[in-house]
């Protein structure tokens, strides 16, 4: 597990996904137009079943405490995120559109990219703890988050959404019985359907990164995108591998280190362009955030998880 090859491997299929997804934009086999209506069938029917599939099929999860504390920790890494976004661009004086950089910058690509690597790594059962991670940072990017983005506005209505209202309903169904609530047959389709939602998401987002690139322009002297790097590629990553390494944790949530690694090397996330659009913020600024994290970390993500493997204690 803790080897160069097998690291970068378990690495390689979401990036060849991204890559495919850029292909298929760039030969128009993917058109822009067909972006919104594909994203919504992802968002609102094969990433919710993927969301049901894992819960309900797996025999360890137990609604109890660390149930509830799994999404503390990941509203916590969001807003490290945001804090440390907001640091930096005090530090840098990034001046117009400094609430959208603050925005994309405190957020990691903690889902389509992290889960496959993850799973990879790990095994099946660190998704279903994944998935419960990313409800905190859910919610934390729909109330905090649209706070920072937009300085005035706090609402919860952004908490009404497939993902969010998809894993609560899984875990009530799980108390009471799991499975045993789907027919075998339903089970196969709810199967099948969230197979495919990590890979239709992943080529989403490699065709919109494709698109996007066409338009970019590096920021008068760098200085947005140093601002990113040092947040989300330095930053972020060592306060998370320091606690991964000395921070405490309950006995039963030592997997909790293994989400960590994961996510502490993420990229930032590129759905937040998505957001930022909707909240008529500075599109250019969200790009220019982005778009250098996931250059860099094509480098950057498997160095972090190559130290942070190191970090875990041996089994």
């Amino acid at each position: 597990m803790g080897n160069l090859d097998g690291i970068l491997i378990s690495i390689l299929p979401p990036f060849i996904l991204l890559a495919l997804g850029a292909l298929a934009r760039k030969a128009a086999w993917l058109r822009a137009e067909a972006d919104a209506s594909l994203s919504m069938v992802t968002i609102r029917i094969l990433y919710p079943c993927f969301i049901f599939y894992h819960i309900l099929g797996s025999k360890e999860v137990i609604v109890n405490a660390s149930t509830l504390l799994t999404p503390a920790f990941g509203f916590a890494s969001i807003l490290l995120g945001f804090g440390l976004a907001w640091v930096v661009s005090k530090l840098i004086r990034i001046g117009e559109g400094v609430q959208t950089f603050r925005f994309c910058t405190g957020i990691f690509n903690y889902g389509f990219i992290a889960i496959p690597v993850a799973h990879s790594l790990f095994g099946s059962e660190i998704v279903v703890q994944i998935i419960l991670f990313n409800l905190g940072v859910e919610v934390a990017i729909w109330t905090v988050g649209i706070l920072v983005l937009t300085t005035e506005k706090f609402s919860l209505k952004g908490l009404v959404n497939p993902p969010v209202l998809s894993v609560i309903l899984a875990l009530i169904m799980q108390s009471m019985g799991g499975r045993a609530f789907v027919p075998s047959f339903a089970w196969e389709v709810v199967e099948m359907i969230g197979n495919c939602s990590i890979p239709m998401g992943l080529m989403l987002i490699g065709g919109s990164f494709y698109e996007l690139m066409s338009g970019f322009r590096f920021s008068p002297g760098y200085r947005v995108e140093i601002a990113a790097l040092l947040v989300r590629n330095l930053i972020f990553p060592c306060l998370l591998l320091a606690f991964v390494a000395w921070g405490a944790l309950p006995a039963d949530m030592d997997w909790m280190r293994q989400i960590l690694v994961i996510q502490a090397a993420m990229p930032a996330g590129i759905f937040a362009v998505v957001i930022v659009g909707n909240y008529s913020g500075n599109r250019d600024m969200a790009m220019r955030s982005i778009m250098i994290t996931m250059l860099a970390g094509t480098v950057t993500l498997p160095l972090w998880v190559i130290l942070g493997l190191s970090l875990l204690p041996l089994r």
